[in-house]
């Protein structure tokens, strides 16, 4: 039986979950929610995700949400074991960045939503924090690279010799500094892991929608996010 995947390219979350499926060779099927149409408030879509928010899958009689949930109950059910380990310590490691992921590399989906998407798609104007929110967004992602990724001594989150769900919900977060047009300069190893992951064929895959709205709506892309795209 296939998995239902309810999801939005354009979310992060759920190009993750699109990821593992692909990535694990699971078969699934793909319905794509309609945010312009309001389709994640519908009563049939809210007895899937009571919250209303993509990605959500529905296996058999089991319906769940929250990609983190999502991607360990896939990669434990599927035993892609690469992807979340099974001994406890390894889980507890890359839990770790899991957690933390909510409020640190999520972040940067946050500032573009606020500083970019809101006022270009909504007309909302941007809040008038701006610098102090960039400047915030900046210790997130040394933070990320020191930590997560050892100041480039990893690949791979935390180390692991291939990756994981964690490169995997990462990764999906960070192609948004791509409409930030923020200047990787200072973060060469942000960028070199950028590069590393999107040449994997299937992370690349999923992405594409979102590249392509990229090209269409971001303004004076640098040539380093240009390049990262091909």
């Amino acid at each position: 039986m296939s998995i239902q995947l309810y999801f939005n390219p354009l979310s992060q979350p759920a190009r993750a979950v699109h990821a593992i499926l692909v990535i694990g060779k699971i078969p699934h099927d793909l319905h794509n929610i309609d945010f312009m149409k309001q389709e994640q408030n519908t009563p049939e879509y809210k007895k899937i995700s009571p919250s209303g928010n993509v990605p959500s899958i529905v296996d058999g009689d089991i319906a769940l949400f929250e990609s983190h949930t999502i991607l360990k109950y896939l990669a434990k059910k599927f035993k892609l074991e690469k992807l979340y380990p099974s001994d406890i310590v390894e889980q507890a490691r890359l839990d770790q960045y899991l957690d933390w992921h909510h409020t640190g590399t999520r972040n940067i989906t946050l500032v573009a939503r606020d500083f970019v998407f809101y006022p270009k798609f909504l007309g909302k104007p941007a809040p008038e924090n701006k610098d102090e929110r960039f400047k915030e967004l900046e210790w997130y992602l040394t933070t990320f690279e020191e930590i997560f990724l050892g100041n480039g001594k990893h690949k791979h989150i935390l180390g692991f010799d291939e990756p994981t769900i964690a490169d995997l919900s990462a990764v999906c977060e960070l192609v948004t500094l791509f409409m930030l047009n923020i200047d990787l300069a200072p973060h060469p190893h942000l960028h070199q892991y950028l590069k590393h992951m999107l040449s994997i064929p299937e992370v690349n895959q999923v992405h594409q929608p979102v590249f392509g709205f990229t090209q269409k709506f971001g303004e004076n892309l640098r040539q380093e996010y240009i390049d990262l795209m091909k």
